[in-house]
């Protein structure tokens, strides 16, 4: 049961972090007018499948905070988007001065939208992707994960853990890339202006 809980957790992660670099790619289209690999070789963002991973055994769901406490349906998604509104904020700021104090570069800048706290964070950010998480756990991620645990024991635990370190050596590459250029890692951009 554990491998099969391991491996669940894996294609989730794996396909979270899919997710999160279009959904970081749509935020280019409408922000800057092209998309591009987002410094990364893969089309993976791992942070975000690590994030939502961590957030669903940590926090739990909107109806099923932090695993234990049974809420109304708004009063539980209230509770949840503000609590993911302080994390992103919090998370950005960290990544960015991170990234920004080891690398020698601002990995984002977001001083040019209203109500911005420094450049790694700004309220109206944090607001989009705290209410696409709370929607995403609220409704996506556990029928999700049912459908991926129907269909794991079918997918060899070799190939799940090939696929993990596919994104964690990419992650170490890019990031290693990066810092190595003081700046991003562009391989390819489409524009659209």
């Amino acid at each position: 049961m554990k491998s099969k809980t391991i491996k669940t957790d894996i294609i989730m992660l794996t396909i979270l972090s899919f997710i999160g670099f279009c959904l970081e790619d749509i935020w280019m289209i409408f922000r800057h007018g092209y998309l591009d690999n987002r410094n990364m070789y893969l089309p993976c963002l791992l942070g975000y499948g690590l994030f939502a991973v961590a957030l669903y055994y940590i926090i739990g769901t909107p109806n099923n905070l932090f695993n234990k406490i049974e809420l109304k349906k708004t009063k539980g998604t209230i509770i949840y988007f503000l609590i993911c509104f302080v994390l992103v904020s919090i998370g950005e700021l960290l990544l960015g001065l991170f990234v920004e104090k080891t690398g020698g570069f601002s990995y984002w800048d977001y001083t040019s939208i209203p109500l911005h706290v420094t450049k790694y964070t700004s309220v109206p950010t944090s607001i989009g992707f705290a209410l696409i998480i709370t929607v995403f756990m609220n409704y996506i991620f556990l029928p999700l994960r049912n459908k991926i645990n129907k269909i794991v024991d079918k997918i060899p635990l070799f190939v799940v853990i090939l696929i993990l370190l596919a994104l964690i050596i990419d992650f170490i590459i890019s990031f290693k890339t990066m810092y190595t250029n003081n700046g991003s890692n562009l391989l390819w951009k489409i524009n659209f202006r």
